[in-house]
């Protein structure tokens, strides 16, 4: 069987920063690697964002969304919002 090919994930600042405020971080933080390991593997999983170019996917088990952009070489990692605050637009 072929192994999809993956794309980097290239992470904003802002998208670092979110995910040093979390807590408890070492569960989390757990969810988000897996997360972002399977988005490189399938870079159109999420559904499109609410701003145009961008793909939104909650990440399972966890209040965090992480919004991203599909590149053609890579994939940028712009935000992991807290859905709480996200949907409220806080």
């Amino acid at each position: 069987m072929a192994r999809a090919s993956t794309r980097p994930l290239e992470w904003s600042e802002a998208a670092r920063q979110q995910l040093q405020g979390i807590a408890p971080p070492d569960l989390v933080l757990g969810r988000v690697a897996r997360a972002a390991e399977l988005l490189e593997r399938h870079p159109h999983i999420g559904t499109p964002g609410r701003v145009a170019g961008t793909r939104e996917w909650p990440i399972k088990d966890s209040p965090l969304t992480m919004i991203y952009r599909v590149r053609q070489t890579k994939i940028q990692v712009l935000a992991v919002a807290h859905q709480r605050r996200f949907f409220r637009g806080e």
